[in-house]
């Protein structure tokens, strides 16, 4: 009886073992399953921006801002969008994983607009805010993030130029300036002093020896004394220049408006161009007086009260006057046409130069065609177009009569019919012949009784003989 019970003992025993360990196994794996689940950790993502302080939007929620730590429960791609005010909205798309943490830095992009800035004269450097330098003008589609601000050309010589701009997301601004140059100054002196000094004609306040101060750019300075020859240089003053001048004047009398051509000899015409301006010679004639500029409508008028002509054009040369009416003009107020040598070396000089002022043409010197102009101006306009003696508009302009008949050049053998005593010579050109035409040697000819829309006319005198009236 006892055998059994050992044995049914050990039976049952051996039997309820392996339930229990299953029971406990299965125990464990349900208590590893259930810790496991709660000690999962969310997706972490650092979010930031350069520059910080960025709004972050995720899933169309506004989150925070730059830099900033975001935790979620959810896996899989999501983006991130960030704005900030002057910049460009940024789009960042993220795979997020629970348990990883990551972080990501985005770049700003800021707005801009793009500024164009030029200058005359160029060569200006350009400040954004009195500090930034943008560069030097001219230059083109330069970005400048968006906001107000004031920028500055400078300049050695000129003044300052500041302006104010607002700049928008890309908007294209162009801007174009006119510096304005320092003034010049010009320290004049004569001799003999307490000269009356005049620039450009205008009768200034003080009397020599003097400081003038212009703005830049061409002057004719005169000096006048009374039983002396008004003395005359033409210069040109750069920005903030100062120049030395010193006028020395010549006993005697030059009726006004009018200026001495001394006697001897200069070199007229010129070969290897039209025919009928050679052969070059040297040619001596005496001395005279010739007028400094054309003859105007004003004046004309004083003699001729019938002549007419628009408002504003009184300086203007008068146009449209046949040699007849020239030479009675001239006759009337005890003057006279000036012959074809007289005008060339009063254009000319004694040096053989091709145009009043030099050798080379410069349309900026006169008023012809194809200089930018179509018509006639007021006279004396270009300043350093002057001839060497002060003469102005001796290229351009008007034509302008002379006495003298067209005919042959002493020593030319070739034939034109048109010599003779039928035309007279006009020279210098006009605003509406081309710069051939406004050489100091060039020819032109008309009958007496022609009166085209560009012949104009100067006069000229024989010498006072000792001191004049003044």
């Amino acid at each position: 009886m006892g055998g059994r019970t050992k044995t049914k003992s050990t039976g049952v025993r051996a039997s309820a073992t392996p339930i229990l360990a299953g029971v406990l196994l299965l125990a464990a794996w349900g208590l590893a399953g259930c810790g496991s689940g709660q000690k999962t950790s969310p997706a972490v993502l650092t979010i930031n921006s350069e520059p910080p302080g960025a709004q972050i939007q995720i899933g169309g929620e506004t989150v925070g801002t730059t830099p900033y730590t975001y935790r979620s429960e959810a896996e899989g791609d999501t983006y991130v969008i960030l704005r900030m005010a002057g910049y460009k909205r940024a789009n960042q798309r993220v795979s997020l994983k629970r348990g990883v943490e990551q972080q990501v830095t985005v770049e700003m992009v800021p707005e801009r607009g793009y500024l164009t800035v030029e200058s005359d004269p160029s060569g200006a450097d350009v400040y954004l805010n009195g500090v930034e330098h943008l560069g030097t003008t001219p230059f083109v589609n330069k970005p400048v993030v968006i906001g107000e601000y004031t920028y500055e050309l400078r300049m050695e010589n000129y003044e300052t130029l500041e302006k104010s701009i607002g700049i928008q997301d890309e908007n294209y601004y162009r801007k174009n300036h006119a510096l304005i140059p320092l003034d010049a100054r010009i320290n004049c002196t004569t001799s003999p002093s307490n000269a009356v000094i005049s620039v450009n004609g205008e009768r200034q306040e003080v009397t020599s020896p003097a400081q003038i101060v212009l703005p830049p750019g061409t002057y004719t300075i005169t000096a006048y004394v009374k039983g002396y020859i008004t003395a005359k240089q033409s210069l040109e003053l750069g920005p903030n220049e100062t120049q030395p001048l010193h006028l020395a004047l010549k006993e005697g009398y030059v009726p006004p408006g009018m200026v001495l051509i001394p006697a001897g000899e200069f070199i007229m015409g010129v070969d290897n161009e039209s025919p009928d301006e050679s052969p070059q010679q040297k040619v001596s004639i005496d001395a005279y007086y010739i007028d400094e500029n054309e003859v105007t409508n004003e004046a004309y008028k004083k003699i001729f009260t019938s002549h007419t002509f628009k408002p504003g054009e009184e300086q203007f040369p008068v146009l449209g006057v046949s040699w007849e009416e020239a030479n009675e003009y001239a006759r009337k107020i005890g003057k006279r046409l000036p012959t074809e040598s007289e005008w060339e070396k009063a254009a000319r000089g004694s040096d053989a130069r091709l145009y009043p002022w030099g050798i080379d043409f410069d349309s900026t010197l006169c008023n012809i065609k194809g200089a930018g102009r179509s018509h006639a101006e007021k006279i004396g306009q270009h300043r350093a177009g002057a001839s060497p003696y002060g003469c102005m508009d001796m290229a351009g302009n008007a034509y302008e009569w002379t006495s003298s008949i067209y005919d042959r050049y002493k020593g030319n053998t070739k034939i034109n019919t048109e010599y003779g005593n039928i035309y007279r010579v006009l020279r210098g050109g006009s605003f509406l012949t081309p710069s051939f035409d406004a050489r100091c040697s060039a020819r032109h000819f008309a009958k007496p009784d022609t009166a085209e829309p560009d012949f104009g006319f100067r006069c000229a005198m024989d010498i006072v003989q000792g001191p004049g009236p003044r």
